[in-house]
């Protein structure tokens, strides 16, 4: 099934694009998207979504079909699902 990412700031940088379409398998969870993502885009990104043990980072906030989720649920994903990717802003 086909997934569409958005990422934001730092996360966009790394990944070298604002946006991708990823396929997975049916039943793929958050989280499983999270961990293959993160191991595409290599450490650079990895940072900003993975802790060292492999948990969502408690900063990234992650939206579902625009609807904000809580990481430490379980989420399955379903077809034409769009996941954007947004780490906290700084600055002043």
């Amino acid at each position: 099934m086909k997934i569409t990412l958005r990422y934001t700031s730092q996360l966009a940088t790394a990944a070298g694009r604002s946006e991708e379409t990823v396929e997975v398998s049916d039943g793929t969870h958050l989280v499983d998207l999270l961990e293959s993502v993160a191991g595409n885009h290599g450490s650079e990104f990895s940072k900003f979504v993975l802790s060292d043990e492999g948990n969502p980072v408690t900063t990234l906030v992650v939206a579902v079909n625009g609807t904000q989720v809580d990481l430490g649920k379980d989420i399955s994903l379903e077809t034409g699902a769009e996941v954007i990717l947004i780490t906290p802003m700084s600055g002043g």
